[in-house]
């Protein structure tokens, strides 16, 4: 997973234009399953277009797997196109469902899945394989669970990543700490930030002990390893959530925490969701921080000293509950395409989750296999060999309890919601604002918007 950018359309008109609701919003099984898959002698259409969001290197990986899959067989070609930011393909994708020319497969970014599901507009997953019984038992959970609603899968997981602590085992061993045993709870953290931070002669520090993004997503992991929700009705997953309520006694530790460590000098403060905080770890001018998976190999081959990898951050005591959520992308089937199209759509989908290409794909991106047989795969293996430090995120998803804590939050308006949440951040480390008034001032807001979005999705 990586920079989200602001959405420029409101995701309540994009809602409206897609369709509207589909009504209840409820999680059981008794709920509305959505449309079914074609039937099995639907025969698939010889061409169908794929949207989706990967640009540079890991453009490259995706149009390999699409090559590969086109010279496997003479039956169906894929098109893959690239449509810019996770936000500029969904503003596209709502543009192309009003004038019915929407691709047969979109990549989405993780938290559209609720807009994804209340546009009405897919066909779930789960419809397919349940039609061919696609056993998907050797996926990964955590990932699986993350992109399921209803209690059926919706789309398809692609992409996925998780956040870790990246730290420098130089400075590690410079400070007198040990380079094998990175900190895990808020209290190591901030004691060893502590002993690595270092000034100059003059006073000017040179060396942060630890320098986090201002960025929604890692809130949203600390609230989950902290073992509480975001959101009510089971993060919205239950039900539709109504209210977001980080505003509670964990949210306020976590920002006491990082206010503390931004004023004692030891945390350093790169700002608003950029990449300063990477920037700033391969520099050395951090000596940890928290980021996302994806950009593991890049900071191991970018950094001149030796890159550790540690377990997320959570409270004293390591509430048994808390764990990490997944994030990244998944692929959804649309339901305004012919049959064919779908079935097409569906035949190269089960084509990319195969556990060759999954080992690939993380062999040339960084990117989780969402398969677990993927790892006896032969790039699999060479990446773990030569970036074993990957095996601390796979270790600690595979570790973390599957709950609705866990499961991360579904919002209609969570986009929108991250970027609220990163100006409450600010807004404390920056003193304009105490921890709870900045909590509480951020769930009004967004309240406010969760029930304007629920109101137009009845």
């Amino acid at each position: 997973m990586r920079r989200l950018g602001a959405l420029a359309l409101g995701l309540t008109l994009l809602a409206a234009a897609c369709g509207g609701g589909t009504g209840g919003g409820g999680g059981g099984p008794a709920a509305d399953t959505g449309p079914k898959a074609p039937g099995k002698d639907v025969k698939p259409a010889a061409k169908i277009t794929w949207w989706h969001a990967h640009g540079g290197i890991n453009g490259e990986a995706l149009n390999r797997i699409v090559d590969s899959f086109n010279k496997s067989q003479s039956n169906i070609t894929v098109e893959a196109v690239f449509q810019g930011s996770y936000d500029d393909l969904l503003a596209k994708l709502n543009t192309a469902l009003a004038s019915n020319s929407a691709p047969a497969l979109v990549q989405v970014y993780d938290i559209g899945q609720r807009y994804m599901y209340d546009s009405g507009e897919i066909v779930p997953m789960q419809a397919f394989i349940d039609r061919d019984k696609f056993d998907t038992s050797d996926f990964e959970p955590a990932v699986i669970n993350y992109y399921k609603f209803q209690d059926r899968l919706q789309s398809m997981p692609w992409n996925a990543s998780s956040a870790i602590l990246f730290y420098n085992k130089d400075a590690f061993k410079a400070a007198g700490l040990d380079p094998e045993k990175p900190p895990v709870t808020f209290t190591e953290v901030a004691d060893a930030a502590k002993k690595l931070t270092k000034k100059d002669a003059s006073g000017q520090t040179v060396q942060y002990g630890f320098g986090p993004s201002i960025y929604g997503w890692l809130f949203e992991q600390l609230l989950a390893t902290s073992g509480s929700l975001y959101a009510d009705n089971g993060n919205g997953r239950d039900d539709r959530a109504t209210k977001v309520v980080y505003n509670n006694a964990a949210g306020k530790t976590i920002l006491d925490w990082w206010k503390a460590g931004v004023d004692g000098g030891y945390f350093y403060n790169p700002g608003i969701d950029n990449a300063g905080s990477t920037n700033a770890f391969k520099a050395g001018k951090t000596a940890m921080y928290i980021e996302s998976t994806a950009t593991l190999r890049d900071t191991i081959n970018a950094a001149k000293f030796q890159v550790g990898t540690g377990l997320y951050p959570r409270p004293d005591g390591k509430p048994k509950e808390g764990g990490n959520i997944i994030g990244g992308a998944s692929l959804y089937i649309m339901k305004s395409r012919p049959a064919e199209e779908q079935q097409a759509a569906w035949e190269f989908v089960k084509y990319a989750m195969s556990p060759a290409n999954q080992a690939q794909w993380q062999a040339d991106t960084g990117y989780y296999p969402i398969r677990k047989s993927a790892y006896n795969e032969g790039p699999s293996k060479e990446w773990a060999s030569k970036y074993p430090q990957f095996l601390t995120a796979v270790n600690q998803i595979r570790d973390s309890p599957q709950n609705r804590m866990t499961n991360g939050a579904v919002l209609g308006v969570m986009p929108q919601a991250r970027q609220r949440t990163q100006k409450m951040i600010e807004s404390v480390l920056l003193g304009q604002a105490t921890t709870q008034q900045a909590l509480d001032a951020a769930a009004a807001d967004m309240n406010a918007a969760i029930e304007k979005y629920n109101k137009s999705n009845k």
